[in-house]
């Protein structure tokens, strides 16, 4: 099975520069736990639920803190026409629920633990 199959197209995006009162309002509005970085039209981090937690807890003022100063590392994606197999275990290998889809190096949207659970549950009972 195609991630292109399960990935959720678009979505939300932050800015390195933008603040983490403004990427939790994204997240919030939609609806979703992680938010790709995007500079220069390309994906260079992440940011989590995880990480919003981790600047509350140890910045002073996180509405004004920055999403460059709290996001992970967003490296890591994988593409359209991928197995949803490779999916997993990248996202096993690295510790997270959420990876950037990617067609060529353009950003389509993203797929998640989630989505990829559901996968295997139809696939189970397609048998």
């Amino acid at each position: 099975m195609k991630v292109s199959r399960f990935f959720h197209q678009g979505g939300a995006q932050v800015q390195p520069g933008q603040t983490l009162r403004e990427a939790a309002n994204k997240m919030r509005l939609g609806g979703v736990s992680c938010l790709p970085v995007m500079a220069a039209g390309a994906v260079v981090a992440l940011l989590t639920e995880r990480d919003l937690v981790e600047a509350l807890a140890r910045c002073d003022r996180p509405g004004e803190a920055h999403v460059e100063d709290y996001m992970s590392d967003g490296s890591i994606s994988v593409g359209l026409e991928d197995d949803v197999a490779v999916a997993l275990v990248k996202m096993l290998a690295i510790g997270c629920r959420h990876l950037p889809v990617v067609d060529g190096s353009r950003l389509v949207g993203m797929v998640s633990a989630r989505d990829l659970f559901l996968a295997a549950v139809r696939e189970e009972a397609a048998v």
